[in-house]
């Protein structure tokens, strides 16, 4: 199983001065213009290089597919928040074909993976949960702010 954070690890977004936010701060309707989504208010979101196609590469290899994100909404609706509509904006939304998880900020993303019981493969940004995560003998973690081009990842 592999899994990803969503924030700063597959994408990241800007407000209209340039300013890093997290998706859940993106407003809709969003509009998809050259690979750039941008929001009611021209805050943008860009996926991170490569990344696309590494999913659609881990996909055709069989690979179940899991997101892990704290960057929801409270009491929204899974089908309204900010992070699912850019997963399906941005045509990544179907290649996620295992269990995923999209929480509030207070969740502790640990509880989601104490629960994976194969060997898996967990993506993240955020030191302290690489660093709680990697505890768990069954999940190899991966400092996503080291990878630079994820097709770098595909092996040919």
């Amino acid at each position: 199983m592999i899994i990803f954070d969503l924030d700063l690890t597959v994408w990241e977004c800007f407000n209209k001065d340039g300013e890093k936010i997290w998706a859940k701060q993106l407003l809709p309707p969003f509009n998809l213009k050259k690979g750039v989504i941008y929001d009611d208010v021209f805050s943008r979101c860009i996926l991170k290089k490569g990344i696309f196609e590494y999913i659609k590469w881990l996909s055709k290899k069989g690979n179940i597919i899991c997101y892990c994100s704290i960057g929801a909404y409270k009491s929204l609706p899974l089908s309204h928040q900010p992070s699912i509509i850019l997963l399906k904006k941005f045509k990544l939304y179907n290649f996620f074909n295992g269990p995923s998880i999209l929480e509030y900020k207070s969740y502790n993303k640990i509880k989601f993976l104490e629960k994976i019981k194969e060997k898996s493969i967990f993506y993240d940004d955020n030191d302290k949960i690489l660093n709680d995560a990697s505890s768990l003998k069954h999940i190899d973690v991966f400092d996503a702010k080291k990878i630079h081009d994820w097709s770098s990842l595909i092996i040919h």
